[in-house]
C-alpha cells in the first residue's frame, strides 16, 4: 500500500492536490482520535487545554482599562468588612465575590494581579468541564468540551473581569456535576463526600449571584421529567441545606430583589434579545458592523448544527437530556421571569447553560456521523471565536473607555484649584481608582432613571458620595475639568433640554479653555472667572 504523505509507488499516478489534502485531513483526524482516547495521553492534553486557556485570559489584564463594574468591585472590597457587608446590602448582589477579592487583595493591588484571581477560577473551569464531559460521555468529547470552553469569547470575557460571574459558572459547574454523578450517572455510588460538594457548591452559587436560583432549579425540572421521585426528593433536600447556609444573608434578598426591580436596565427580552444571547454565547457583542453578519451566521449555525446532530444521534440517553435541561431551563425561567418581574435575561445569568451548550457541542464533534457536521460545527465555533475575541479584546469606548490614559492626562496637567467633575458615576469610578489622589467629584443620577442604581447606604459604605449639583462641585475651583460620555452629550441632544444641565452652567458661568477626547469620553477644560 502506498502512503500518500509519502508519495507514490513506481509507476503509479501523483495524487493531486485535493487528495493529497483529503489523505493528511484523514491522518490528523486518526491521530487526534489515538491522542484523545489514550488515558496515558490525557495529562499531556490537559497541558495543551491549560496553556490556551491562560494565553487567552492572560492577553491584556493589565493593560486594559477597568470600566465601571470592575472599579465597583475593587473599591468595596478595599473597605472593611462591616462597610462591604453593608454595601452589598443596599445592592443587587451577595458579598461572596466580593470577600474572595478582599482576601485576594491582600497580596497585591495592581490591576493584572487583581484580574489573575479570575484568570485562575477560570482555568480551573476548564478543568471542571472536562471532568464533567468525560462523566457524561467519553475522553474525546471532554476534550473538544474543554477546548471549546478553553476558546469561549464570553467566559474568556468574564475571567478578565473583576466581576463574580466567573466564580458563578465554576460554582454552578460544580453544583451541576455532582447532580449528575449523584442522580443521573447509572451504577455510580459516590461517597458523602459529593453530598458536602453539591451543598457546598449551591450555597456558594447562591452567595455569589442573586440569579443563581434559576440555574440551580434546572436538576429539579430534569428530575421531575425523568419522574425520578426518589432523587427529586434528595436534591429538594440538599437544597435545604443550601438554604440553611444562605440563612444569614437570606434576610437582606427581599431588599435586594426590590433593588433588582428598580435597578436592571436591561429591554424586556424578544426574538432580538434571544438572538443577541446566541451570539453573546458563540462570539462577542457588540462586533463590528463588517463582521456582524458573520458572527451572527456561525452562532446560528454551530447551535443548529449541534442539537440537530443531538436529538439525532443522542436522544435518550440520560446525559443528554440533564445536559438539554442544564441548556433551556434557565434561559426559559429568566425569559419567564422577564415579565413578571423586570427584564433579566442576560447571558451572564445562563453561564451554567453555556456549560452544558459546550459539553454537548463537544460530544457533537467527536461523535457526529458523517463527519462533516461535526466539522461544520467546528468551522462555526472557530469563525464566531475568531470575529469575537479580537472585537473582544480591542473595545474601548462606553462603557470601557480608556478611562487610565484619561486619569494620567488629569492627573499630570493638574495646576492649584482644579477640580474634576463627572457627569456620573460611570466614569467617576474607575478614574477615582487610576488616580485616588486627585480632587474629583461625580453628579448624582437622575432619579428614577436607569442609571439611578447606587443605593444611598452603598455610597455611605464606599465613602464616595455624589455632589448634589455643578454650582456645589466648583466652589472655590479656578479651574473645572468636566468629564462626559459622548453618549451622554447625544443623548440629551434628543431631549428637550439640548445639553447636560451641568455643561450648560459651565458654558454660562465659565470660559471653554480646552477639549481634549479619549475615545468618545470627553474631558473640557472651563476657566472660572475669579
Amino acid at each position: 500500500m502506498v502512503d500518500p504523505l509519502v508519495g507514490a509507488a513506481p509507476g503509479a499516478h501523483s495524487l493531486s492536490l485535493r487528495e493529497g489534502i483529503a489523505a493528511l485531513l484523514t491522518r490528523a483526524r486518526r491521530w487526534w482520535s489515538e491522542w484523545t482516547a489514550s488515558p496515558a495521553r490525557l495529562p499531556l492534553a490537559a497541558l495543551a487545554w491549560v496553556a490556551l486557556a491562560l494565553a487567552l485570559r492572560l492577553a491584556g489584564i493589565a493593560s486594559r482599562p477597568v470600566w465601571y463594574d470592575e472599579a465597583f468591585s475593587v473599591l468595596l472590597a478595599a473597605r472593611p468588612v462591616g462597610d462591604l457587608l453593608a454595601g452589598t446590602a443596599a445592592d443587587t448582589m451577595p458579598p461572596g465575590y466580593y470577600l474572595a477579592l478582599q482576601l485576594w487583595m491582600t497580596a497585591g493591588q495592581s490591576i493584572g494581579y487583581l484580574r489573575a484571581l479570575n484568570v485562575i477560577l477560570g482555568v480551573l473551569l476548564v478543568g471542571l468541564t472536562f471532568a464533567m464531559a468525560r462523566a457524561c460521555f467519553d475522553p474525546r468529547s471532554a476534550s473538544w468540551a474543554a477546548i471549546l470552553v478553553a476558546a469561549s469569547p464570553l467566559l474568556i470575557y468574564h475571567a478578565q473581569e473583576l466581576r463574580m460571574y466567573t466564580l458563578l459558572a465554576l460554582s454552578l459547574g460544580l453544583y451541576a456535576y455532582t447532580v449528575f454523578e449523584l442522580m443521573v450517572a447509572p451504577e455510580r455510588r459516590p461517597s458523602w463526600g459529593w453530598w458536602a460538594g453539591l451543598i457546598g457548591a449551591g450555597a456558594l452559587a447562591l452567595y455569589t449571584h442573586n440569579l443563581a436560583i434559576f440555574s440551580l432549579v434546572a436538576p429539579n425540572v430534569y428530575l421531575l421529567i425523568r419522574r425520578s421521585w426518589r432523587n427529586l426528593a434528595r436534591l429538594v433536600l440538599a437544597q435545604v441545606g443550601m438554604a440553611m447556609l444562605f440563612l444569614p444573608w437570606l434576610i437582606v434578598v427581599p431588599g435586594q430583589v426590590a433593588k433588582i426591580q428598580a435597578a436592571f436596565w436591561t429591554p424586556r427580552p424578544g426574538a432580538l434579545e434571544i438572538v443577541q444571547a446566541v451570539v453573546g454565547f458563540h462570539a462577542a457583542l457588540p462586533l463590528p458592523p463588517a463582521w456582524l453578519p458573520l458572527g451572527v451566521t456561525a452562532a446560528m449555525v454551530a447551535l443548529i448544527g449541534t442539537l440537530y446532530v443531538v436529538v439525532r444521534q443522542a436522544w435518550g440517553k440520560p446525559a443528554t437530556g440533564y445536559l438539554l435541561a442544564l441548556l433551556f431551563v434557565p434561559p426559559g425561567l429568566l425569559l419567564l421571569a422577564s415579565y413578571i418581574m423586570r427584564p433579566l435575561f442576560v447571558p451572564r445569568a445562563m453561564l451554567l447553560s453555556l456549560i452544558a451548550y459546550l459539553i454537548l457541542a463537544g460530544w457533537v464533534i467527536a461523535s457526529a456521523r458523517p463527519r462533516f457536521l461535526a466539522w461544520t460545527v467546528v468551522a462555526a465555533f472557530g469563525i464566531a471565536a475568531a470575529v469575537g475575541l479580537p472585537a473582544q479584546f480591542s473595545h474601548d469606548t462606553f462603557p470601557r473607555s480608556p478611562f487610565d490614559q484619561a486619569a494620567a492626562h488629569l492627573a499630570t496637567t493638574e495646576a492649584p484649584g482644579d477640580v474634576v467633575v463627572h457627569d456620573n458615576k460611570l466614569s467617576f469610578f474607575p478614574m477615582h481608582l487610576y488616580a485616588p489622589n486627585l480632587l474629583q467629584a461625580f453628579l448624582p443620577d437622575e432619579p428614577g432613571s436607569h442609571n439611578d442604581t447606587l443605593a444611598a447606604p452603598t455610597q455611605r459604605a464606599l465613602h464616595l458620595v455624589p455632589s448634589p449639583g455643578i454650582e456645589e462641585a466648583a466652589q472655590g475651583a479656578r479651574r473645572i475639568r468636566y468629564v462626559v460620555f459622548e453618549r451622554a452629550l447625544e443623548e440629551y441632544a434628543a431631549r428637550p433640554e439640548g445639553k447636560p444641565p451641568a455643561l450648560a452652567w459651565l458654558q454660562s458661568n465659565a470660559s471653554l479653555a480646552a477639549t481634549t477626547a479619549f475615545n468618545d469620553l470627553w474631558v473640557y477644560d472651563f476657566q472660572l472667572a475669579r
